[in-house]
């Protein structure tokens, strides 16, 4: 049996077992259940329960072979998880506490939101230490298929993340999918990419000192895409492109407009031609010195 360790001794504990690239998962045992009740974490990673009820609790997994003994009110017990596997583990204590820890030998994450078609993806995979890259998969409709090899990031990293142990793949779906990473020791978890063709503008104008800013940003994102700012324009019998921009890694684009008056403005997505309107934003006033 295993006495609960205090803060200090848990952050050495953490920091003497587990790898450089690890991150603790923290599970809170609440009066009568646990939370998270499910935990997907990647092997190597210590999970922390701390006991936040008033009662006392005890977390004890036979799958995994510990038993952290009898936790008081805002003590805590940590256990490093080093193999794959699905771990069940209880409160002896209170009959119907539970929860399970599942260890994997990738993680995979990416947008939880639906995203444009074929509007381009980023994709991160927490890996173990010493592990270079990883494959990922794509689903469909009909079966695991490769699309992309996931690489530590050059620089600051895809989207500034450059974490230790992460890896970085770029996608374009063009249906909704499931995509897993795969690696010499297993896969991930699958993750659920939907997709979608509505696009939602949020457009606004702000005066600036050499004109005025019109910024815009799309949901769902679409890093890269083309935008065009077009004019309502009576000389021109209808809408006029006066600028074009890419959507930045964040979806945003910013047009310097230094016409004077007040004038009708609009976004519109288009397509490799620069001409083929695919959405376009609600129009918007604007007011310039």
């Amino acid at each position: 049996m295993r006495a609960a360790l205090t803060a200090a001794g848990l952050a050495a504990a953490l920091a003497l077992a587990a790898p450089a690239s690890a991150e603790v998962a923290f599970v809170t045992a609440e009066q009568s259940s646990f939370s998270p009740a499910h935990l997907d974490i990647l092997v190597g990673d210590p999970v922390n329960w701390r006991n936040a009820s008033v009662r006392e609790h005890d977390i004890r997994s036979d799958a995994a072979g510990f038993d952290s003994g009898r936790l008081a009110p805002s003590t805590s017990f940590a256990h490093v998880f080093s193999a794959p596997g699905a771990y069940p583990y209880i409160c002896t204590i209170h009959a119907g506490m539970a929860g399970e820890v599942a260890v994997h030998p990738l993680l995979l994450d990416g947008p939880h939101a639906p995203v444009a078609r074929g509007a381009p993806v980023a994709l991160h995979v927490r890996a173990p230490d010493g592990v270079g890259e990883a494959v990922i998969e794509e689903d469909a409709g009909g079966g695991f298929r490769r699309v992309a090899v996931a690489t530590p990031p050059a620089g600051r990293g895809h989207e500034e993340h450059d974490a230790e142990g992460t890896l970085q793949a770029t996608v374009t779906p063009q249906a909704s999918a499931s995509y897993r990473a795969v690696g010499p020791a297993g896969t991930s978890p699958a993750l659920r990419i939907e997709v979608t063709d509505r696009t939602n503008f949020a457009l606004r104008a702000a005066t600036a000192r050499r004109g005025t800013v019109v910024r815009v940003r799309t949901r769902p994102a679409q890093p890269g895409a083309r935008v065009v700012l077009q004019l309502r324009l009576r000389e021109r019998f209808g809408w006029w492109t006066v600028a074009r921009k890419h959507l930045d890694d964040r979806s945003r684009a910013a047009f310097l407009l230094r016409r004077r008056g007040s004038v009708r403005a609009r976004v519109a997505v288009v397509g490799e031609d620069w001409a083929t309107v695919l959405a376009v934003s609600r129009p918007l006033r604007v007011r310039t010195r």
